[in-house]
């Protein structure tokens, strides 16, 4: 998180794995996070969001949320990214193979986020 540069744009593509994982999904904690939090899911994305807006401070922050995460999760995404004022594109209908996008599902998810960032 701390090399990425000078971007105009930071696209964040998490939970997918700690949903799968069924990950401890913790409490909302914006602030005073020990190394013992980082291990659930709220206070570490809290955390991440936390460390990118305020790290790049004029890039546009975006979150893409997966298809078929378990419901903490996605709320969990919805009210931190509400929190942090980050755009969260919640995609649809992705095409997947094992899990994991197909061809066909990573051009959905581009054409899914380009409608969104295009505005």
């Amino acid at each position: 998180m701390d090399s990425l540069g000078n971007p105009d744009i930071i696209f964040i593509f998490g939970g997918t794995n700690d949903s799968w994982a069924g990950s401890p999904i913790g409490h909302f904690q914006y602030e005073n996070w020990t190394k013992a939090d980082l291990y659930n899911f709220r206070p570490a994305f809290c955390y991440l969001l936390d460390h990118i807006t305020r790290s790049y401070p004029n890039a546009r922050v975006y979150n893409l949320m997966n298809t078929e995460l378990s419901e903490d999760i996605t709320n969990s995404i919805n009210e931190i990214c509400s929190h942090y004022g980050i755009t969260n594109i919640r995609l649809r209908d992705i095409d997947k193979q094992w899990g994991h996008p197909s061809v066909k599902g990573m051009k959905s998810i581009s054409e899914q986020v380009w409608t969104v960032v295009s505005q």
